[in-house]
């Protein structure tokens, strides 16, 4: 059992395994079936006799889900169990995005009078400036490192939604949010990107099916910048000039000047507007369309992956009771004890932070050791992967290679590849010096040194405390380290 040692936060599955494993958790958790803590560990033993010592965590759980769905039914005949899918309607999406597309339709209807094209248009402005806030937001999420974005509370509407539609109830959407969010976020930004793409594309669409028989001309016209000709040039320099030169010549500051509706009408002048419409879809096309065509696709790949590799948070109390049943069946821990660790308080302090990783009890050993004399505890014996050794110091002992040193060397050579972790107790110690940070900090320092040239990974811990969880997390940790 590879991971049996580790304390795994986030498990990966696939999708489906995801939905076999929930539908189980959710039947498990209602309070009007029949079943009882002995069902759950009977169900728990059965799966691991199924998938063996060698098994994954996620092969454990999906083989489990399927015991315990078998197992309630069989208990409970008028039960039928809610298949899950987490995969949200695809029509709620394209709904969305044919809206949009229908929006972008009516948006020239706004943007041009009759076939008149106004290059200060205000929609033709709005959008371009959305989105370019919208990218400059995303950026910063991204450098924020969030992992949900929303713009106006739009995708956590539609996310409501989505999971109500998914789940179908929504007393099953307020209870699997947490395992849904990872997955439906994707699918509304998604949607929201492309739905961005079909707005545009319907701007653009517009304009061209108008083209065919309208002659559009081209001109502005302005409350604000009506007698301020040189701010009209630069905006239209700006925005059209830039990207869009290769397209053709801009007119300089005079003919923008001359470009007013009211000066074209006195003059009995109309500017064709296609070569400024070709500027205006290129425009959208390079700040809306492939941007977000692009994003699009990178939540698509994202969905791809997680359906592949789905992130199960399994710090949840349901898991870890599970896997903690799991694990202890298969786990054993030797003590080794050296004679200034040798007390009631410290052993019983050691047997709780043995049950806190999740160890049975009944299979904690306890092997006393001198590690003075010139033999190891004869009573320890390598087992095989799915044991530890944790070695019980004592901090007011000064660490000497030539005695504790040869000794821990001795230990790791015989358990060979079984985890051997040094627990030093510091509780004499501050009793003794925990006025003195700088003497305490010392003595650490030095059984880090000491421990270090052993080989071995050393935990700090006070006998007189219950376990703490950075200690506990730290002795995770070092478990780690050996493997």
């Amino acid at each position: 059992m590879s991971e049996a040692y580790k304390t795994i936060h986030h498990g990966r599955f696939s999708l489906k395994d995801v939905e076999t494993i929930t539908q189980a958790k959710m039947l498990e958790e209602t309070p009007t079936l029949s079943w009882e803590s002995s069902d759950a560990n009977r169900a728990t033993r059965q799966a691991a006799l199924a998938v063996g010592e060698d098994a994954t965590i996620s092969s454990f759980l999906v083989a489990r889900a399927r015991i315990v769905e078998k197992m309630i039914v069989a208990k409970n005949p008028s039960v039928k169990p809610i298949a899950l899918n987490f995969t949200p309607p695809t029509w709620i999406n394209a709904l969305l995005i044919a809206f949009a597309f229908f929006l972008g339709l009516l948006t020239d209807q706004f943007a041009s009078e009759s076939s008149r094209i106004n290059l200060l248009s205000l929609p033709f402005f709005g959008i371009l400036l959305w989105n370019i806030l919208v990218y400059v937001a995303l950026f910063i999420s991204t450098v924020r490192h969030q992992t949900f974005r929303d713009f106006l509370g739009m995708r956590s509407a539609l996310t409501i939604l989505e999971k109500t539609l998914t789940t179908k109830h929504i007393r099953l959407t307020k209870s699997l949010t947490s395992v849904l969010q990872p997955f439906v976020s994707h699918f509304v930004a998604r949607a929201f990107h492309l739905a961005a793409f079909a707005f545009v594309l319907g701007m653009i669409a517009s304009v061209l099916l108008r083209g065919i028989g309208t002659a559009y001309t081209v001109g502005w016209e302005s409350t604000w910048f009506a007698n301020n000709p040189n701010v009209v040039y630069q905006i239209i320099a700006l925005t059209y000039g830039v990207f869009t030169n290769f397209l053709g010549p801009m007119p300089n500051i005079l003919d923008v000047a001359n470009m007013r509706f009211d000066r074209l009408a006195v003059n009995s002048v109309d500017i064709s507007a296609g070569l400024w419409l070709m500027r205006m879809i290129f425009m959208l096309a390079l700040f809306v369309a492939i941007p977000r065509l692009l994003l699009a696709l990178k939540h698509s790949l994202q969905i791809s992956k997680l359906q592949k590799d789905f992130p199960l948070d399994l710090s949840d109390r349901y898991y870890a009771d599970i896997l903690k049943t799991w694990r202890s069946e298969a786990m054993t821990l030797d003590l080794l004890i050296s004679e200034h660790s040798d007390n009631p308080q410290n052993i019983e302090s050691i047997y709780r932070f043995a049950e806190e990783l999740g160890f049975n009890l009944s299979e904690v050993k306890t092997h006393h050791w001198n590690p003075e004399t010139d033999e190891e505890s004869l009573t320890l014996q390598a087992q095989g992967q799915s044991q530890q050794v944790w070695v019980l110091m004592n901090a007011t002992t000064t660490p000497e290679h030539e005695v504790q040193g040869e000794a821990l060397t001795r230990v790791k050579e015989k358990m060979k590849k079984t985890p051997v972790v040094v627990m030093v107790d510091m509780s004499s110690y501050l009793a003794r010096f925990g006025d003195y940070a700088d003497r305490i900090e010392s003595r650490k320092q030095l059984w880090k040194n000491f421990c270090e040239g052993v080989g071995l990974p050393v935990v700090f811990y006070h006998s007189a405390v219950r376990p703490d969880q950075q200690t506990c997390d730290e002795l995770k940790l070092a478990i780690g380290q050996v493997h």
